[in-house]
């Protein structure tokens, strides 16, 4: 920190360094996403443990950024479309008590984020 004349230096050195892909944990975190069922958790510590593991692998997975004015790159769409599969498989996970309010969520234009 010592060498660095402004923070955004720093976030630049910061982001360098640890802003890198871990694609063993990625894995990891990814398979407990995809084996995450409520079991005999209430829904609201369900949606919770989902959203943790959700952020971790988005910080180990590397940060998407749109570095053009108006996002001709395409990573918006991108990332609209990952949280809208984040929806849909927290919606997977969900017993058959919760299958009314499932298609009700599944039949919604636009989908909810």
């Amino acid at each position: 920190m010592l060498y660095f004349d402004t923070g955004r230096e720093l976030w630049q050195d910061l982001e360098e360094r640890f802003g890198q892909s871990n694609k063993v944990r990625l894995f990891q975190v990814q398979k407990e996403v995809s084996c995450l069922s409520p079991g005999d958790m209430d829904i609201a510590n369900y949606y919770t443990k989902a959203k943790q593991l959700w952020d971790e692998s988005h910080a180990v997975g590397g940060i998407l950024k749109c570095t053009c004015a108006k996002c001709e790159c395409g990573v918006n769409g991108k990332l609209q479309n990952t949280e809208e599969q984040k929806h849909i498989q927290s919606l997977m996970g969900l017993n058959s008590s919760y299958t009314v309010v499932r298609g009700s969520i599944l039949m919604m234009t636009p989908f909810p984020h």
